[in-house]
């Protein structure tokens, strides 16, 4: 029986082969890239296969600490493929989607998405 991480290697090379079958594959992949810009290919990749409609996606303490969004701890993510130590491993993010408290800070999913850029490329110019 294979591994999470296998079958996640294994989802990852059947989302890479059907990307340029058919064009609307193709653009699809692209919508979701743009949103994910910050990101490699090879997560942008792992996002489009599992969740292709995510808008906005961040590492558990980012949402958390950073952003002042409350994900509780074992929330369904997104598996994304880490080979930074030389072998596959499983690291998660999580959607801007993901369970919140009534008492959001942003109106609008528009403005947390600036937000979450905004923090993205300078950390230190937010204060929270």
């Amino acid at each position: 029986m294979p591994s999470k991480t296998e079958e996640y290697l294994a989802l990852a090379q059947r989302t890479a082969n059907g990307l340029t079958r058919y064009w609307e594959s193709w653009t699809d992949y692209l919508t979701t890239a743009s949103r994910l810009y910050k990101y490699p290919f090879a997560d942008q990749l792992m996002i489009y296969a599992q969740r292709p409609d995510a808008t906005a996606c961040a590492d558990f303490d980012i949402w958390n600490n950073r952003m002042n969004r409350y994900v509780r701890r074992g929330a369904k993510g997104i598996a994304l493929l880490d080979e930074s130590s030389g072998f596959p491993r499983l690291h998660y993010v999580s959607l801007l989607d993901a369970p919140v408290p009534e008492q959001m800070k942003y109106a609008s999913l528009a403005e947390a998405a600036s937000h979450l850029v905004q923090v993205l490329n300078d950390p230190e110019s937010i204060t929270g």
